[in-house]
């Protein structure tokens, strides 16, 4: 998932021009179908890892943070159909190249719903248990307010604070960045508690 915007740059935000649009999907084809699978791949690993934080937390928060997954997974899988129905067609109709970018951008900020209730799901299951040392608890917390920045996107019709602009973008990060850091600490405790092998 953190490979996109990578690939091929960031798509216009929410109310860009039609011509705008249109020429962002036309030169970027072939990236877009490559950034769509890679975020294909990247939301069945989120709900992996939620499904391990599960596992490591147990109880009911935990159970919320892995359903918020699987929505932000729906989502996303939502964003990435709006992304091939543009990027497949080598000429789109203006009208619809539109629409589709703004339902992809509409997603994409969508997701920071769920996403807050995942992260704080999450850091409220950390703190309660100790399960996971209490900073990825705050970081989670922090991710969560985030989210709740983002929207802002939702009052601005267009520029750099619309839907999938700075504000979402951050946001996303934040997500990725505080999924990354659990990841590595889960798995460095599940190795240091390895028996040692002989």
């Amino acid at each position: 998932m953190g490979s996109t915007g990578l690939i091929a740059p960031p798509p216009p935000v929410a109310g860009a021009p039609a011509a705008e649009v249109v020429a962002y999907f036309t030169v970027h084809r072939a990236d877009l179908a490559i950034e769509s699978v890679n975020l294909s791949i990247g939301v069945i690993l989120l709900v992996v890892f939620a499904a391990t934080l599960y596992d490591r937390l147990g109880g009911v928060v935990a159970m919320t943070a892995f359903a918020a997954v699987v929505v932000i997974a729906a989502c996303s899988l939502v964003e990435v159909a709006a992304f091939e129905a543009l990027a497949y067609r080598p000429n789109p109709d203006t009208a619809r190249a539109t629409l589709l970018n703004d339902l992809q951008d509409f997603g994409f900020q969508v997701t920071t719903f769920p996403a807050l209730l995942f992260l704080a799901s999450s850091s409220y299951a950390i703190l309660a248990t100790s399960a996971l040392p209490r900073l990825l608890g705050q970081a989670a917390a922090v991710a969560a307010g985030l989210q709740m920045v983002a929207w802002v996107s939702f009052f601005a019709p267009t520029g750099p604070f619309a839907a999938g602009g700075i504000p979402s973008i951050i946001a996303f990060a934040a997500l990725l960045g505080w999924t990354a850091a659990c990841s590595v600490t889960m798995t460095l405790r599940v190795r240091r508690q390895a028996p040692a092998g002989g």
